[in-house]
């Protein structure tokens, strides 16, 4: 096999963060990524190095912290990758510096201390490392003082060169596939499982890998899920049904999308009908707002404006989620649109990537939730998810 981006790709994302470590003070720092089936904290690894840990489980005799790698960023140095898996595919990394270990934690901490690191060093992962590997940082280099930079790569992640642009249309297309087969499927007759089932074979023939498929319908609606386990039930929804359907994966080359739409099995009531196209309403909306330079704030507040307008009910998955809209990439990512969590100086930037979502409840109707997934381009936005905006 061979690597989907070139050399020089990543080589301009080492630069890239160092100049980011430059900025922020460091002449050291440690990306810590985990993968493991997993694809919420892969994303920094993957970035930098095109590695993915496919080991998972518990700690042994022979190893600890499976599905766990680390890299050593330092001024004036290549990358030096630390992985747990006795050798490494040189076909697909991109790191030539490459250390197996059955201890990566440790084997990072001793690569340090014979650099002789000592003093502040970045590091990125504080937010999922576990206690017990954090020690063995602490005991194998004990002169080095960790200051957390979580944000670091993901600063340098959120503009998206040409190449990752070309890569998220390919997503587009199979987010836009796979959420196609799953409302067909919702609303003409299968059941939540097997419409989950047709769309994640269009979603894996693609290339994708999936994290999770979403269904709802009937009196647990105004939840994210009908049976978070799996992400979909064994139930039928019944003819005049709402039903909600989305596709979290990372479908192509790691690429996340998180696509959703709200249908109705059969033909809807005019209260069905005002609900579900006043969710779409939203988004198209604000999709239509945040171009460049435009502050997150502001569109968060549109989106308040426009959800107290329709009035209505708050719905569970309303609560869990109060936001917007998200920046996008190798998994979900900040900033967030949201009058709660943006940050003053959020704005959108040309190259980003964002999710943009809505949610609304009526009692005694139901819930429906809709989103697209767009670059923020210079003279207008580019839609990567072209599923049809009502589904009955």
């Amino acid at each position: 096999m061979s690597r989907y981006f070139a050399t020089e790709e990543y080589e301009t994302r080492w630069q890239r963060a160092l100049q980011e470590m430059r900025h922020r003070g460091y002449e050291t720092a440690v990306v810590f990524g985990r993968g493991g089936g997993t694809t919420d904290n892969c994303g920094d690894i993957l970035y930098l190095s095109n590695h993915y840990a496919i080991s998972g489980g518990m700690d042994s005799l022979i190893w600890s912290a499976r599905s766990f790698s680390g890299i050593i960023l330092q001024q004036g140095h290549e990358p030096q990758l630390h992985i747990d898996e006795p050798e490494v595919r040189a076909d697909l990394v991109s790191i030539r510096d490459t250390r197996c270990s059955s201890h990566p934690f440790r084997s990072v901490a001793k690569a340090l201390v014979e650099r002789g690191v000592k003093g502040r060093v970045a590091i990125v992962g504080t937010h999922f490392i576990p206690v017990k590997y954090y020690r063995q940082l602490q005991e194998d280099a004990p002169d080095i003082e960790w200051i957390a930079e979580d944000d670091l790569i993901r600063s340098v992640r959120r503009i998206k060169s040409p190449k990752e642009l070309d890569c998220y249309r390919i997503a587009g297309e199979g987010a836009t596939a796979g959420l196609n087969r799953l409302m067909e499927g919702l609303t003409g007759g299968l059941s939540e499982q097997e419409a989950a089932a047709e769309a994640a074979r269009e979603v894996i023939r693609r290339g994708g890998r999936l994290q999770t498929i979403g269904c709802n319908h009937g009196e647990t609606l105004g939840f994210d899920q009908r049976f978070p386990l799996t992400g979909y039930s064994a139930d039928t929804p019944k003819p005049g049904d709402i039903v909600t359907g989305t596709i979290h994966a990372a479908f192509f080359q790691g690429y996340y999308l998180d696509p959703g739409r709200t249908g109705v099995r059969g033909q809807p009531s005019a209260e069905q009908r005002r609900l579900i196209e006043a969710a779409a309403d939203i988004v198209h909306r604000l999709s239509d707002m945040i171009r460049p330079g435009v502050r997150l704030l502001e569109i968060a507040a549109e989106g308040d404006r426009l959800t107290a307008a329709f009035g209505g009910s708050v719905s569970a998955i309303m609560k869990n989620f109060p936001f917007y809209g998200h920046s996008i990439g190798l998994g979900f990512e900040q900033p967030r649109i949201s009058t709660s969590m943006s940050q003053a100086d959020d704005i959108a930037e040309e190259n980003m990537v964002f999710g943009i979502e809505s949610f609304l409840a009526l009692d005694g109707v139901g819930a429906a939730f809709y989103e697209d997934i767009l670059i923020i381009g210079r003279d207008s936005n580019e839609l990567l998810t072209r599923s049809p905006s009502y589904w009955w």
